[in-house]
């Protein structure tokens, strides 16, 4: 296991977490949002990474997040060759309907919705506003995507409250 930080281009906070899975465009990791907390998945486009250091093995941090991963029903869903290509990786996430929250160019804007069509070098989401209401189709390049996440808490909430409104 190996945990890993990063920085993304153009934000201000680094990213931590356990590395699940790194591709040639994209790195899968378990969340670490704050001090021991484990919240959610993250895909980050490679592209964007400007900065990456390892957590050392004797540090508090990487024995507790040890202890505490419990990534393989993820790891089970997941072909981790969807992290080699766009396509692939779109691709999944359109036939699993999970809801996603996507961060372009800007670390204070997220996009929340599902993958409805992919194309040849972006993607149709089909997003929510705050208070979950429908607010049309964004279509986004492959290469503007900062990150994406799933299962977060945040995430699952809002997916909840979608699949108990049907």
């Amino acid at each position: 296991m190996e945990i890993i930080e990063f920085k993304i281009r153009r934000f201000k906070e680094l990213i931590k977490g356990i590395l699940l899975g790194d591709g040639a465009r994209w790195s899968f990791v378990r969340l670490n949002v704050v001090d021991y907390v484990l919240d959610g998945f993250q895909f980050t486009n490679k592209s964007h990474v400007t900065n990456s250091n390892w957590i050392n093995k004797d540090t508090i941090l990487y024995k507790i997040l040890s202890i505490k991963n419990d990534s393989n029903d993820i790891l089970s869903m997941i072909d981790l060759n969807i992290l080699d290509d766009d396509t692939l990786m779109y691709s999944f996430l359109k036939e699993k309907n999970i809801l996603i929250g996507v961060s372009l160019h800007r670390d204070d804007v997220f996009y929340v919705g599902k993958v409805k069509t992919i194309n040849l070098k972006s993607f149709v989401l089909d997003t929510y506003d705050a208070q979950l209401k429908k607010s049309g189709d964004m279509t986004i390049e492959f290469n503007k995507v900062r990150f994406i996440q799933i299962h977060t808490d945040y995430l699952d909430s809002l997916s909840l409250l979608l699949d108990n409104n049907k």
